[in-house]
């Protein structure tokens, strides 16, 4: 049993349904539409001279009044209670005859707490002098050098105003462990200064309830608590949500974890930053119970307030410098890549300080699939893993000071690696920046030993955890984390992604227009060749049978230097045509529809052999290896394609035994096909002009001449399937044309 049981049962305690509250106030439960007093403190007849059960099922009149009732029914109409604690009005009570605050809170299911308070006649005499204070703090703190300086002052003007023996300003980690920051703290006590407490210390109850109100009291820790009469809401027939509640009876393991310190009062007050708990002031005494009247406690609720406040902008004076250097880089990188007209490759040639301008160890790029290190990074393996692992995450924007918590194979590399601020473009994609920063090992202070398994209370009827007995100074050698990165870090680094994303997100659309005015001007290209090239064909038919005429009737009655030009104007004649024809052809791919449908490509190529046989009685071999795939495709329009690359194997190749092998890398997808030749091969150089509709790299007629447009045709057919061929070749040993039927990666 006791094995199940750890400092999680502490997130688990619901801290909210005490069902009762510290004896120095009242307590009445109303009906939020009746105002009728359903539940009751026991101790009513202190403060209203009645007791419970004189009190429930009674309008609010009948417990302080006519007169005063309809003050507060006026008073709770006219205010927002839903998300605050509010002091309504000072009455003076009719049954105990003594003047009381009195507070009002309403709950998610309909209910208003009524809280009674004794009124501190000398707190009120003397409150007058507690604000020219508070306002002379404030603009002490709005002058404070440093954070550090700030939360100094703070704690010390609220130990003035409250006089406990101890104020700290007590700062949450992300795990929910704290630390204290700052101190004041009365001669002969101990310092907790710089120490840390775990998060069972404090934990996500507590913490849920100091984000609700600003200010909780607990003037004596050694209260009897004070039972809710009855103790179940007789209209929700459960206990009552007291969240809001200033008196609400505070959990026993936080009892006894201030006993165990020597502590007998406590004021704790929420420090909030961008809406979140980012911190507390708690007030200690030690000398004996302190019950701080409400005027105090409003001074000091306002610093609270004006604390939060400011922290954030004190954080920001203190790093302005770095943050304008940061503000400066970032402008400068996306002016520069606003100019660029390939952003990836932008990113990576662009200065290496615009993207080190960020105080880490490394950084790492990833950009269409290139990587850049710069700095000490991990390997390159190890980043595009960690980059694949981010893109499998939902936030865009991913901060760790400790990698390998969250992304255990980091703990290979936490030396170079153990702080991680990465952001990507988008979604599913690996492409973004990653920052890195190096171990820090440090030691750190702890208020006793935070691993020290947990006490179990057995004896009674139900199990009950043990608050912690040792505070003595515990020292931790702390490793696999990195130094803390900053809030205008994390700005830097998400306003930079943000502006890249846009760049992309501007540099995609042109990309689509230019490709729609693309297709557009192609296909206009293409009707325009078509038809100038169907048209030309008829007059050149027309002049090369005329020349033919002319020179089988009066060829004779010419000089040899006429002949000579007949047969010139013949032989130009047959090459425009041959030029017409393979523009016709190349016109043609692009504006016929595929037939697309499931194409047995050994069919095709056999079909396309047939045609080569005679070149292979002279001395060629041509080779299926093994069995080619069925795909989708057009089968004419393949037949094209295969017959293309076979001509150029045989006609580009100057060996007696001419080798032609046709294959599949069925391996991969999509399936790529290739056409291989022992021929004479091409220099690296002329892989993209090879591609270049009537461009030759030998003489016209060099290898049997030709109009140039072979592979042109064949690769406008491979790509108006999606697909897309390449060359690999060795000049004198051979070629290997490979190509694909459809869209891949690259």
């Amino acid at each position: 049993m006791q094995a199940q049981i750890d400092l999680s049962n502490c997130d688990r305690e619901q801290v909210q349904y005490p069902g009762a509250i510290q004896p120095h106030g009242a307590l009445l439960v109303l009906d939020a539409a009746t105002l009728c007093i359903q539940q009751a403190s026991a101790n009513s007849a202190d403060y209203l001279g009645l007791p419970p059960a004189g009190l429930l099922g009674q309008g609010i009149e009948g417990a302080l009044g006519a007169a005063v009732a309809a003050d507060l029914r006026e008073r709770l109409s006219a205010e927002q209670l839903s998300t605050s604690f509010t002091r309504l009005l000072a009455v003076q009570s009719p049954g105990g005859g003594q003047a009381c605050h009195v507070f009002a809170s309403r709950t998610d299911d309909g209910l208003v707490l009524l809280e009674l308070e004794r009124l501190d006649q000398a707190a009120r005499v003397g409150a007058p002098e507690l604000y020219p204070g508070v306002h002379l703090t404030l603009q002490r703190l709005q002058s404070a050098p440093t954070l550090a300086a700030f939360f100094d002052l703070t704690v010390a003007e609220i130990r003035a105003i409250t006089g406990f023996d101890r104020v700290m300003a007590y700062r949450f980690a992300a795990d929910g462990s704290g630390e204290v920051i700052a101190e004041s703290v009365r001669a002969g006590l101990e310092t907790y200064l710089g120490l840390h407490y775990p998060a069972a210390d404090i934990p996500e109850p507590a913490r849920r309830l100091f984000s609700l109100t600003w200010l909780r009291h607990l003037p004596d820790v050694d209260y009897a608590p004070v039972p809710l009469v009855p103790e179940r809401n007789p209209l929700t027939a459960a206990p009552v949500d007291l969240s809001w509640s200033f008196l609400r009876s505070v959990s026993e393991m936080y009892t006894g974890y201030l006993r165990n310190m020597g502590v007998k009062a406590t004021l704790v007050t929420t420090l909030l930053k961008d809406g979140k708990l980012w911190g507390l002031i708690s007030c200690m005494h030690h000398a004996g119970p302190k019950c701080l009247p409400y005027e105090p406690r409003v001074a000091v609720e306002c610093l609270a307030h004006m604390v939060s406040l400011l922290m954030a902008g004190k954080a920001a004076e203190e790093h302005g410098g770095y943050r304008l250097a940061l503000g400066a880089a970032r402008a400068r990188l996306l002016d520069a890549l606003l100019e660029a007209d390939a952003l990836p490759a932008a990113l990576i040639e662009t200065h290496a300080d615009a993207l080190t301008a960020l105080d880490a160890d490394g950084v790492a790029l990833l950009a269409d699939g290139r990587l850049s290190l710069l700095g000490k990074t991990p390997a390159q393996a190890e980043v595009r893993a960690l980059a694949a692992w981010l893109a499998g995450r939902s936030e865009l924007t991913f901060v760790t000071h400790a990698l390998a918590a969250d992304y255990p194979p980091a703990a290979a590399f936490q030396a170079a690696a153990s702080g991680l601020l990465a952001v990507r473009w988008s979604h599913g994609a690996p492409d973004g920046l990653l920052w890195f920063r190096q171990e820090w090992r440090q030691v750190v202070h702890w208020a006793g030993d935070p691993s020290k398994p947990v006490e179990i209370d057995a004896s009674g009827a139900e199990i009950r955890l043990l608050p912690r007995t040792s505070f003595a100074l515990w020292r931790e050698a702390v490793a696999g984390e990195s130094r803390r990165w900053l809030d205008c870090e994390l700005e830097y680094a998400t306003e930079l992604r943000r502006g890249i994303a846009e760049l992309l997100l501007r540099h995609t659309e042109q990309l689509r227009r230019m490709n729609r005015e693309l297709a557009a001007s192609n296909e206009e290209l293409d009707t325009f060749a078509y038809a100038a090239s169907h048209d030309l064909k008829e007059p050149l038919r027309g002049i090369h049978t005329s020349v033919e005429f002319l020179e089988e009737d009066d060829g004779a009655r010419l000089s040899t230097e006429g002949r000579e030009r007949l047969a010139t104007i013949l032989r130009l004649t047959t090459r425009m045509d041959e030029l017409i024809e393979s523009l016709l052809q190349y016109s043609r791919v692009g504006r016929i529809d595929l037939q697309l449908q499931q194409v047995d490509l050994n069919e095709v190529v056999a079909q396309t052999l047939e045609t080569f046989a005679p070149l292979a009685a002279r001395g060629a071999t041509v080779r299926v290896l093994g069995r080619l795939p069925v795909l989708e495709c057009d089968r004419v329009r393949v037949g094209e394609i295969f017959s293309n690359l076979i001509s150029n194997a045989l006609k580009y190749n100057d060996k007696a035994d001419k080798q032609i092998e046709i294959g599949c890398d069925d391996g991969a997808s999509p399936p790529v096909l290739f056409v291989r030749d022992n021929g004479i091969g091409i220099a690296e150089k002329h892989y993209a002009r090879i591609f270049q509709i009537f461009r030759r790299l030998h003489g016209r007629n060099d290898f049997g001449g030709g109009a140039g447009a072979g592979l042109t045709i064949a690769r406008k057919a491979i790509e108006r399937h999606g697909g897309r061929i390449w060359v690999e070749s060795v000049p004198g040993q051979g070629s290997v044309f490979r190509f694909t039927l459809a869209a891949g990666p690259r």
